[in-house]
């Protein structure tokens, strides 16, 4: 899986990217994170690895990931990863994506079905107050789960 993901962020081919690829082959034994912060990925990046994810049969092993200040992610980037999350994932950071209102429901969807939650930060994104109160509302019926909006 982070040879294939490798791949995808040399396609990017900035240097943020490059040097993320080369950390990635370097630790390919390792599968229960994947941090791919503040690496400028757009939401056509996103639909990338999130093929990968989709494909992958060893992604059921990842438990913590993090897209967090990749402002270009936005609803779109962020409704496709979010279809390709295996059901293993404890810890999500998606902090200062982009993401609104449409790309904030997809999440709420995603946390309500995802029995290994135990952490999710999606902070500095522009949710309404109304979808605010939702994932405030998910808080309070889920205490064990920290989530951070």
């Amino acid at each position: 899986m982070y040879n294939k993901i490798a791949a995808v962020l040399r396609n990017i081919g900035n240097q943020h990217c490059i040097e993320k690829a080369n950390a990635l082959e370097a630790m390919a034994y390792q599968t229960s994170s994947l941090y791919l912060r503040n690496l400028n990925l757009r939401t056509e990046d996103i639909i990338a690895i999130s093929e990968v994810l989709n494909n992958e049969s060893n992604v059921n092993e990842l438990k913590s990931i993090s897209f967090s200040y990749n402002k270009q992610i936005g609803d779109i980037g962020t409704s496709v990863l979010m279809k390709s999350l295996p059901v293993s994932i404890c810890e999500v950071g998606l902090v200062d994506c982009g993401i609104g209102d449409q790309g904030g429901i997809e999440i709420l969807q995603w946390i309500n079905s995802a029995p290994d939650l135990s952490m999710l930060c999606i902070e500095k994104n522009c949710f309404s107050d109304p979808l605010k109160m939702q994932f405030n509302a998910f808080k309070s019926n889920n205490p064990k789960i920290m989530v951070v909006f």
